[in-house]
Formats: structure tokens, C-alpha cells, sequence
């Protein structure tokens, strides 16, 4: 993402935060885990079949003798190339990751951020993480318990669903509009006091998998 976006978020925090004393952190991931056994099992399997499909074209269709460390060699260069290229590609590596599993990864990735980035540590236990997996197309908006028990779970649930279920849009407009829709959520129940302190930084952070 580029500085500039990222420089729009760290504004909408601000803004979100400066009628209530609730804390937003959001965090931005390319994708949420690396799915690298999927990747390598694919790769595997193109592997085994680029040989066996060369062996019987050799045998039954060309009928030359085959040569099996230079079969080999073309099954670990096709099975390579495919791994690579799943790797890096995400619309390809979706393909190959169920939504089921990919949801979950997601799940799991929200977990252990909302720890790192210590979320549940504000004195009132009243901050948010809004967790965002470009590759899943995923969003968690994860409350801490205190803001949890004074904010009504359908009006967080409305703010989730407009952003996780918008059909256009620009992405960074789309999360400019939660934050500021959350900020005013969470003023009714945690106004901004005087003495109020910024107990998490605003900037959005970048979590790579």
C-alpha cells in the first residue's frame, strides 16, 4: 500500500478517536498465512504427472526409450514453476485454498494481532482492532471487553458488513468510512474525556504472514 494511503488511515484513526476515548488499531495484511503446504502439494502433484504423462508419451506415442534422470529433471522444473508461480500470484493461490481454510487463517491471524499489538492493554479495556487480509478479502473488527459490553454487538456487526460486503469502492475510503462510523458507535458509550490520552498509536501497521 502506498504511503500516501497509509497516511489517510493514520488521519481516519485520528479523527475516529477524537469524540470518544476508545482506542482503533488497524492492521493491514497482504494475507494472512502463506498456505505453503497447499503450494508444495500442488507443486508435487504437477511434478508426478509431467513425469508419467512424458514416460507414456515416449513409450506409446513417440516409442523412443525414455530417460529417466532427464524425466525427472522436466518433472522438478514443471513442479517449480507451478510452486513459484502460486506463490506469488494471489488470484492463483485462492484457488487452490478453500474458503473455509482461508476464513479460518484469517481468524487465527486477528487472534494473535490483537495480542501483539496490545490491544486489550488501554486502562479502560475499550480499544478495537480492525484487521484487514488482502488475499482472504476478509475484514474482523474484533472489540476489547470492555468496549464490547457498552457498544451494541448489531451496530459493530452493520459497520463489518459494510465494509467486508462492499462490491466497489476505494479500498482506503472504504475503511476511512468504518473508522469514522465506528468512532461515533463507540462516543455513546465512551465519550472523550479531558485528560484523555492516545494509549495506542495511530498509524496502521503492516502484518506479513
Amino acid at each position: 500500500m502506498r504511503p500516501e494511503s497509509l497516511d489517510r488511515i493514520e488521519k481516519a484513526v485520528a479523527e475516529a478517536e477524537r469524540n470518544t476515548s476508545c482506542e482503533f488499531v488497524v492492521v493491514l495484511a497482504p494475507a494472512s498465512a502463506r498456505y505453503e503446504g497447499r503450494v508444495f502439494t500442488l507443486a508435487a502433484a504437477i511434478a508426478v504427472i509431467v513425469f508419467v504423462l512424458a514416460h507414456y508419451a515416449n513409450q506409446h506415442l513417440l516409442y523412443t526409450a525414455s530417460d529417466p534422470p532427464l524425466l525427472l529433471l522436466e518433472a522438478l522444473i514443471a513442479g517449480g514453476v507451478t510452486g513459484a508461480l502460486f506463490a506469488r500470484v494471489g488470484m492463483l493461490k485462492r484457488l487452490i485454498v478453500p474458503a473455509w481454510q482461508r476464513s479460518a487463517r484469517v481468524d487465527i491471524a486477528a487472534a494473535a494481532t490483537f495480542t501483539q499489538e496490545k490491544v486489550s492493554l488501554t486502562a479502560e479495556r475499550n480499544a478495537a482492532l480492525l484487521f484487514v487480509s488482502v488475499l482472504e478479502g476478509e475484514v474482523r473488527l474484533m472489540p476489547d471487553i470492555g468496549l464490547a459490553r457498552k457498544t451494541q454487538e448489531a451496530r459493530l456487526g452493520e459497520i463489518l458488513s459494510g465494509l467486508a460486503h462492499a462490491q466497489s469502492g476505494d479500498p482506503v475510503g472504504l475503511i476511512e468510512n468504518a473508522l469514522r462510523d465506528l468512532g461515533k458507535c463507540c462516543g455513546e458509550g465512551f465519550p472523550r474525556a479531558e485528560n484523555d490520552s492516545n494509549e495506542l498509536p495511530d498509524k496502521p501497521q503492516i502484518r506479513l504472514p
